[in-house]
């Protein structure tokens, strides 16, 4: 690196660092390689799927699991046995234990033992965002199913509020705590490039939504009858995209009652009909079920089912992806989605009829009236 004014006579030179040094780009890379080491040192384990979490292993258990985000980690184990990794790795690196989990990457967790129930949820985060653009209160949905988002005039100026920060912030929240917000969040953000008033608008009607709901988080309670297994729901919303023709679909996997993953994304192709558009949204929550499962069967060898159940509402996309044969109305599908078929043959999913209106994945894809958006809202999140 070149060294910095203030050097004396090596000032202006560049020198070879002898090891990392913080703020440079490579600080992180170091600093996990470094942690990595120590953690294998300990006896753990690294998953494969996700490099951040591990486990540590005792005759044939898995005692305790670590996840670890930069220098932030939290163990999952008895008291006792996290107390002792504290100490363990306290002689590799510095080490500050700060107790029971409260806080960790800008979430609040909140644990119930008597009920058994965890509950985590961005509280503080969307106060104070809300506090930052002047927003107080607002409506019982976050997007409502009359706001025409691409009815705007070309000729009319962008506006110059911090409409790219907010959808930032917005993104941050849907993506760790509120799936609620996901789809309303993803069809604002097409227009980051050329915001308009309008855009602007629903942008704080999505935050003051987020604000009014600020309690709302994700439960998670123990003694359900699926337990740690994994069941998914996956939607799609045919051709919604006004400008390109392309589809949204719509994905989220529940565990011990709430929900651990989602996803409400625009299809990258341009489908021909609602059978394909749902088909193409279950090879994406197909991609979804490959990483959580090698993940949960990493930490929780016993727990998970050998085949998880994948809940699609259209006949006709299940037959596509249980029979495969080929014919005028399947043969264009791009092989890419195909491996939905693999997985079905290979019992690691199962698809399942499910009725329209139990589609928990529905308002995940589409603006839905109030009524139905805060039923699937409950079941998704656990508030009921």
């Amino acid at each position: 690196m070149r060294l910095p004014e203030g050097c004396g006579a090596l000032s202006g030179k560049i020198v070879q660092l002898n090891k990392s040094l913080y703020g440079l780009r490579q600080a992180s890379r170091e600093w996990y390689a470094l942690l990595k080491k120590c953690l294998l040192a300990l006896g753990f384990e690294q998953c494969m799927a996700d490099s951040c979490v591990f486990r540590l292993v005792e005759d044939g258990e898995v005692v305790l699991i670590l996840v670890v985000h930069v220098d932030d980690i939290f163990a999952v184990g008895t008291k006792e046995r996290c107390d002792q990794f504290g100490k363990d790795l306290g002689e590799y690196v510095p080490v500050k234990s700060l107790g029971e989990l409260q806080w960790y990457s800008g979430c609040y967790y909140e644990r119930d033992r008597e009920a058994g129930r965890l509950t985590i949820s961005q509280e503080t985060y969307t106060k104070e965002l809300g506090e930052r653009h002047g927003v107080e209160w607002g409506g019982g949905i976050p997007l409502p199913t009359t706001w025409r988002l691409w009815d705007s005039d070309v000729n009319e100026p962008s506006v110059e509020y911090p409409f790219r920060a907010l959808i930032g912030s917005l993104l941050w929240v849907a993506l760790l705590t509120r799936p609620d917000i996901a789809n309303a969040v993803r069809a604002v953000a097409r227009y980051c490039s050329e915001p308009k008033l309008i855009h602007w608008r629903a942008a704080l009607g999505i935050l003051g939504y987020a604000v009014r709901t600020s309690s709302f988080g994700i439960s998670f309670q123990r003694g359900t009858v699926s337990g740690f297994s994994l069941i998914t729901f996956a939607d799609a919303d045919y051709a919604s995209r006004a400008a390109d023709r392309r589809s949204v679909s719509g994905g989220v996997v529940m565990c011990a009652g709430g929900a651990i993953a989602w996803f409400s994304k625009t299809q990258k192709c341009v489908t021909l009909s609602t059978t394909q558009a749902e088909y193409v949204a279950m090879a994406d929550m197909g991609k979804e079920i490959l990483f959580l499962r090698e993940v949960w069967r990493f930490m929780l060898p016993k727990e998970l089912r050998p085949c998880i159940p994948l809940y699609e509402d259209n006949e006709g996309a299940i037959q596509i992806a249980k029979h495969p044969i080929s014919n005028s109305n399947s043969k264009h599908i791009d092989v890419r989605h195909h491996f939905l078929r693999q997985l079905v043959d290979e019992k690691e999913v199962e698809i399942i009829h499910v009725a329209s209106q139990y589609q928990h994945a529905d308002f995940l894809t589409k603006a839905l009236p109030e009524r139905d958006f805060v039923f699937h809202r409950d079941y998704v999140m656990n508030l009921m």
